[in-house]
């Protein structure tokens, strides 16, 4: 089945279907815009930041997001790797599309829930980056390739109990079915995953001999390495990944891999790849894949919108012909200037997110222009309010707008059921639906 032409059919389904038309459930659409549909606003030539939608508001700038996509296809290509992009940053059937329109081989998601939203909007070949040791979940999966053999889902696992437990599961909701799994590797202090060579060899030659199971590969993530600098996390990244390799080597050698879906006749090697996904290729792609017998995967996921934080100070791509640009911005204004060198402005954590670090200031906006106002700093957030620290000597005045980009875009686009699309004029010419 083609991928592409499959999610196209089923996306434009669920806009005339599922997706509901513009209404008071979308924070920065007003009432003079209910009913229509995102299709609808371009011809009107309304701004975004103008008084036509109400604030605060977030937008995407069209023509950014395209030059990601379209980089990160190329890069892909280039190299001879695949691409599953991490659904959970945006979690909208537009830009899924978009990436599975761009050659992407498949979509990530980190739950069973996030994958049945993925499968709606007609994706046939998942990777849920995560364990599943839940009946309902595996529930799901069993039926889901039940209903449709060409439906292509993995899942993780990183030690023994958690592959008895997946056959104890499985044994008990779908006697008949098998289930595709990733050895996890991890690493000391970090997340999921096995901490050593031993312990993953144990749990791949446990998972190779489960008769529910299906080893077909390897995963890893290695965005959240510790380390005093981004210098130092590249060091730490790049023994994490020489280890990945040693361990996929002994597993080719020992046989353990099973794979028999046409989607994935190669056993899969899938690292994450936002930040480093330099060095995942220098490691893992080229030579050493196709002497293995192996398929890099990659699963970047905030690189379609980047960000003018966390992922722009990481990016082994911030100077150069290859810069990803930042597409988001969080758009608020300013409500009070309650004394010298602070100002209150209209948005806060019911807004955009602040896990990785508080929104940058990047514009002042007054009588339909905007100037540059990276002097400005947030360095507070209520739930609906921001505090912007102010130089003596800038120019701000109450009902200006200021303009912010994010860090982490992931926990920026659940807090918007619709975006706005715009060019380059902050005219909207679209809309993006999310489902968090």
């Amino acid at each position: 089945m083609n991928t592409s032409s499959a999610i196209n059919g089923t996306i434009d389904a669920m806009t005339d279907f599922a997706n509901p038309p513009i209404g008071w459930q979308h924070k920065a659409f007003g009432t003079d815009l209910e009913g229509r549909d995102g299709s609808d606003l371009e011809p009107l030539g309304i701004s975004a930041l103008d008084g036509n939608l109400l604030l605060p508001v977030m937008t995407l700038d069209r023509a950014a997001i395209a030059h990601n996509v379209d980089l990160m296809a190329q890069f892909c290509s280039d190299h001879d790797v695949d691409l599953a992009p991490h659904a959970k940053t945006t979690m909208s059937p537009e830009l899924v599309r978009r990436q599975l329109d761009a050659g992407a081989w498949a979509m990530t998601a980190a739950t069973v829930a996030q994958a049945r939203i993925l499968r709606e909007f007609g994706v046939d070949t998942i990777i849920i980056a995560s364990q599943v040791l839940d009946p309902a979940g595996i529930r799901w999966i069993c039926d889901a390739q039940a209903t449709d053999r060409d439906f292509f889902v993995t899942t993780l696992v990183d030690s023994v109990e958690s592959v008895r437990l997946m056959e104890q599961l499985i044994a008990k909701v779908s006697p008949a079915s098998r289930i595709r799994v990733l050895v996890e590797l991890g690493y000391d202090s970090g997340r999921a995953g096995a901490r050593t060579v031993e312990q993953a060899l144990d749990v791949a030659r446990a998972a190779s001999q489960a008769p529910s199971l299906i080893l077909t590969g390897v995963e890893g993530f290695e965005g959240m390495m510790p380390g005093a600098s981004v210098a130092a996390r590249r060091i730490s990244v790049d023994s994490y990944l020489k280890s990945a390799r040693v361990f996929t080597e002994i597993c080719v050698a020992e046989n353990l891999f099973e794979n028999n879906s046409p989607k994935a006749p190669r056993p899969l090697v899938t690292f994450g790849g936002s930040a480093f996904h330099d060095l995942v290729v220098r490691e893992l792609a080229g030579r050493w894949a196709v002497d293995n017998g192996v398929r890099v995967v990659l699963r970047s996921g905030c690189y379609i919108t980047h960000d003018h934080g966390l992922y722009a100070e990481t990016s082994p791509w911030a100077d150069g012909p290859r810069t990803l640009q930042g597409a988001a911005e969080v758009w608020g204004v300013v409500l009070s200037i309650p004394e010298p060198g602070r100002v209150i402005l209209g948005f806060g954590r019911r807004d955009v997110g602040s896990d990785a670090g508080f929104p940058i200031v990047l514009w002042r906006r007054r009588d339909g222009s905007n100037r540059s106002a990276r002097e400005l700093t947030i360095t507070a957030l209520n739930d609906q309010h921001a505090y912007v620290d102010v130089p003596a000597d800038f120019d701000v005045k109450v009902g200006d707008l200021l303009g912010c980009g994010i860090s982490h875009p992931c926990t920026t686009f659940d807090k918007w059921s619709l975006i706005p699309e715009v060019d380059s004029d902050y005219r909207v010419v679209g809309t993006v639906h999310t489902y968090f």
